[in-house]
């Protein structure tokens, strides 16, 4: 028979442990998103002549700071 040690754990301990992980994953979410807000302004700098020179576009702009931008 397996027992969880998390089941007898303290209902406060168990409260911290899930703020915790929402707190990583939101601080997460927010990094990701700064990441994505800056090679977006970046992206915004260039003008069509760099565009063409990369083949790309502005509509490729959004995939590209994703990460997902496949040619």
């Amino acid at each position: 028979m397996h027992i969880d040690v998390l089941d007898f754990a303290p209902a406060p301990a168990r409260r911290a442990g899930v703020f915790a992980r929402l707190r990583a994953a939101v601080a997460h979410r927010i990094a990701e998103r700064r990441e994505y807000n800056r090679v977006f302004d970046e992206l915004l700098k260039l003008d069509r002549r760099e565009m063409d020179e990369l083949g790309i576009g502005p509509a490729d702009f959004d995939a590209i700071a994703r990460g997902t931008y496949r040619r």
